[in-house]
This record gives C-alpha cells, structure tokens and sequence, in this order.
C-alpha cells in the first residue's frame, strides 16, 4: 500500500500546472475577496401534486420528512447525500481501486496493485436520495435543517466525448462548532449528466453512523445515483482545525474506445500539513463528467447556527477544471455560480447563508 500510495501522490504531484505550494495556498486562501456581485440559483420544491380523478380530487400522497425515514431506518447511514443501508457502504484502504464494468455499474470487485482484495454484492434495499430533501410537505419540527445547504457549481459545456478530467482545489478544516449533535460534509467534487454520481474529497465533522465523531476526519467518497446502494469510501483519516485540504478529482488513465471506454479517475483529499492521503482509484464507463463543485456544504440534524463550524465560513481557493485528457486543457472559471439549496426550505435555521464567487475563489458563508 505504501508504493501504491506515493505513486498515487506522485501521479498528483507530476500533472502540469497543479498548485504545489502549501505557502502560495495559504496567501490564497487568506486573500479571498468577495465579488462585486454574486449569483444567487435557489432549486425550488414544487408542491403537492393533484391529481384529477372521476370520482373527486386525490391529494397525492406528501413526501416523507428526514425525521420520518430516520425513524423508519434507525440503524442506516448518512452518508454524503444518502441514507443507506450500513452493510452497504464499502470502506476500502486507501488507494484501492473500485472496478466498475463495460455497462457502466461496479463489478463489486475492489483491487490494489491489480490483486482482487474485496468484493462486495449488490446492496438488497436502495439507498434513499437525502441532498434535495426540503419541500413544503417536507418541513422537520425543531426547526431541523437536512441536506445539501449550498454550493458553488459549474456545468461546463463539453461534448459528448469530452469529460472533465481535472478537478482541484484548496480549503480548510475549520473551526469546531460551538455546538455538537450536527453532521457536516464541506467538499468540493464533480458529477455527470444528470447527477447521477459523485466523486467527492470530504471534510467531515460528526457521526455518520460509521464513523467520526465530534472530531473532523477526511475521506473521498464514491456515491451512486439515487437507490442504487453504490458507495465507497477510503480509509478516513483525522484532522485538525486549520489543517490546509488538497481536493483533487483526477482522470489518471483511459482503455477501450466508445461506447466501451473505461476512465480511470484519482479522488484524494490530501493533508497538506500532515502529508496524510485518503484516496480512492476508480475505473468508470458510460458516464459523461460535466459538472464541477468548487465548494460545497452538507449538513444534517442541524437545529441551531452553533451547531455549524466556527469560523462562519469557507474559502475554497485555487480551483482548477480541466479536459481533453491527457492534454488537460484548463478552463477559466467563470463559469462556477452560487446556489441556495432547499435545505432552508425544509425547515433548516437561517444562518447567514450565501456564496460568493470570484475567479477561482468561492466562499461559503453560514
């Protein structure tokens, strides 16, 4: 695992134009400005669907709050964007390889060194979707905030060949919050068509119900689309308050040709003060990579502002996006946003919430 390790590191640390400089990342951090004006996305919840029958009208049925499925699952996990199954989430040695086959879905197998080390069955019961939860009929008493709170995104305009084969950037651990019983996940990260997947270097403070506590530890994690059950996750490692956070998603390999082609991607949260990896390797068909998260915030059972981290907020500096492997063609980015999340929608409390975005500097405020 040690030789497979450096060479992951190596591997991050050859790629042409990718910031190297703990000191050149702090002066960026450090010096995240606000933009002179932000976009602000809110994703709305529709309302109760009617539907028009012969013998009256039917309310249909409202969606289950996060309290109700918690209640109805005690034992599952919040993962990142999913509460799912325990025997269901796959936690594998750092820089261990997931394998996936040519229909696009994991094989179940997981490798290192090109050794079969675990394989893992399909999950018998779907995981249920929890980032959007938050429509009217949705609402926790408390009042309790659940799911992804906001982010910033960019939907880059590749074609249907083209994937992003790069994503990468710098934030921090943060400050403890004043206040324990949440379950916060800061991360940055990219997804295909549709949302489907995601690959994602998190931060974590609280109890997932695997593991963390009233601690920070970081893991990269794999999650599938809603209800598949699919999610890996590497060895989490702890973290201190400060600690600096190199989030990279890298595309590291291709074989085969379309529709056949198989992409091998390298999502590492790496400690640039500790030098401590959690990485996973994961080989992808049929997936087309086209959304970028320079930043994003995730919380559950958060029922007052304390129970958010210190600081107030988030800098996410340096972010780079490229395709066209293995040219890696970096794009500017303009193009990343900042989106409000239905979480206050679903009952969540307020807590100063906004994005701003400048060049390659996205700041999370809560």
């Amino acid at each position: 695992m040690k030789n497979l390790l450096a060479n992951s590191l190596s591997n991050r640390n050859s790629s042409t134009d990718s910031p190297k400089n703990a000191s050149r990342l702090l002066t960026a951090l450090l010096s995240c400005g606000l933009p002179k004006s932000g976009i602000n996305h809110r994703i709305l919840s529709g309302g109760a669907l009617l539907l028009f029958a012969a013998s009256g009208i039917l309310s249909a049925q409202a969606p289950k709050s996060y309290s109700q499925l918690k209640a109805e699952h005690p034992d599952w996990i919040q993962v990142p964007g999913q509460l799912i199954r325990p025997d269901c989430v796959h936690q594998v040695p750092s820089g261990a390889r997931i394998e996936f086959g040519s229909n696009g879905e994991p094989t179940g197998d997981v490798t290192m060194k090109g050794e079969l080390i675990a394989h893992y069955d399909a999950c018998p019961e779907p995981a249920i979707d929890t980032r959007h939860l938050g429509s009217e009929d949705q609402h926790d008493p408390g009042p309790t905030g659940n799911g992804w709170v906001e982010a910033s995104q960019w939907e880059v305009p590749l074609g249907g060949s083209d994937n992003i084969d790069w994503m990468s950037g710098y934030f921090q651990v943060p400050s403890f919050p004043a206040e324990n019983g949440s379950l916060i996940y800061l991360f940055n990260g990219i997804q295909p068509t549709g949302g489907n997947w995601i690959l994602q270097p998190v931060i974590q403070y609280g109890d997932n119900g695997a593991f963390g506590g009233d601690y920070f530890v970081v893991a990269s994690w794999l999650v599938g689309p809603k209800g598949s059950g699919i999610v890996y996750v590497s060895t989490p490692q702890p973290a201190s308050p400060s600690d600096v956070i190199f989030g990279i998603t890298e595309q590291t390999g291709v074989s085969g040709a379309p529709p056949n082609q198989t992409d091998s991607y390298f999502v590492d949260g790496y400690n640039e003060n500790t030098g401590q990896p959690s990485a996973l390797n994961v080989n992808v068909s049929g997936l087309h990579w086209v959304w970028a998260f320079a930043g994003v915030l995730e919380a559950y059972n958060v029922t007052s502002c304390s129970q958010y981290p210190g600081w107030g907020l988030n800098h996410f500096a340096t972010t780079q996006v490229a395709h066209g492997y293995p040219a890696f063609k970096y794009e500017k980015t303009e193009g990343f946003y900042g989106a409000q999340y239905n979480y206050g929608d679903g009952g969540g409390p307020q807590c100063n919430f906004k994005v701003s975005v400048s060049g390659n500097k996205s700041t999370l405020y809560y």
